[in-house]
């Protein structure tokens, strides 16, 4: 066993497929199919079951996949850290990122750049999957960092959690709805009107408007899942149902009414988080200091 069956072993489980697999390591197939082969002998089982339409990962093959994973990963971050001592900060940034940053944003846009540019040969790849999911990531080591829209007591244990910014939540509807223009609404008001626009469930902003309703002791139909906080603003202003959003949102936004609502704890936060008691690569250390660094300048010059 080596790392590189190792890698086409990970690339043909994401991938379910052989081809696709190769191309993404950049092998031809019938390289990559022999190596995967030949470790099924060495290790006498099966790893992935074929048929000409599709591969599906067999039961041997999902015991190997976490331990390839930490293998692959600790090889990388082996890498990174002799670079490092060398005095070349190298290797993969991995980061989540909420999309509903909101005033968080230009925070985090301004080191990521910051960070490129004084580390031009690290790799920063950036997705998101939802707060709650990224912050599991981090946990289980598969995101070095994530910026997440969730309290420091909704993150995993083992988890270190930095608040960076944090805003009121606050109601749009349609200018047509009955309760624009208001100067004020309650939940349980709004909650009254009929349906609601909402972020998927895995959303940070879903998790805190799914408390202040439980704070309230209201129950609410939710009509739409959307994925962005965008979608959900302009979903409101097209008459679907009302929507709990942070006010940075709904700032500027035309085809809305905004009204402050009655629970000053209904907040949005954006939190950095990393593993306890810091990340492991030195990719994520250096950006973990720029960060806070770039934070601490920032609250300084208030």
């Amino acid at each position: 066993m080596d790392l590189r069956q190792l890698e086409y072993v990970v690339a043909v489980a994401e991938e379910r497929s052989f081809t696709r697999a190769a191309a993404r390591c950049h092998v031809v197939q019938s390289a990559l199919s022999a190596q995967v082969a030949r470790l099924e002998r060495e290790l006498g089982v099966t790893l992935f079951h074929r048929t000409s339409r599709s591969v599906r990962v067999a039961p041997a093959g999902e015991l190997l996949l976490p331990h390839a994973r930490a293998l692959l990963r600790g090889a990388e971050v082996a890498r990174a850290e002799l670079a490092a001592f060398a005095g070349v900060v190298t290797g993969r940034l991995r980061v989540g990122m909420v999309g509903t940053a909101g005033r968080g944003a230009p925070l985090v846009e301004r080191a990521l750049l910051a960070f490129h540019q004084q580390h031009p040969a690290v790799e920063i790849a950036v997705q998101d999957t939802g707060s709650r999911h990224m912050a599991e990531q981090v946990r289980t080591g598969d995101l070095d960092l994530a910026f997440v829209g969730l309290f420091a007591d909704q993150v995993p244990p083992g988890v270190v959690h930095h608040l960076l910014a944090d805003e009121p939540l606050v109601a749009v509807v349609a200018r047509t709805h009955p309760l624009a223009g208001r100067a004020g609404v309650a939940l349980e008001e709004l909650a009254a009107t009929g349906p609601f626009v909402d972020m998927r469930a895995e959303a940070g902003l879903r998790l805190q408007v799914d408390a202040a309703f439980a704070r309230a002791g209201v129950a609410r139909a939710v009509a739409f899942e959307l994925s962005t906080s965008v979608a959900v603003v302009r979903f409101a202003g097209l008459g679907f149902g009302a929507a709990l959003v942070p006010a940075s949102a709904a700032d500027g936004v035309r085809d809305v009414s905004v009204l402050p609502v009655d629970d000053p704890a209904a907040r949005h936060p954006i939190g950095l988080v990393h593993r306890a008691p810091a990340p492991s690569a030195p990719s994520a250390r250096a950006f973990l200091a720029l960060l806070l660094e770039e934070g601490a300048d920032r609250r300084g010059n208030r």
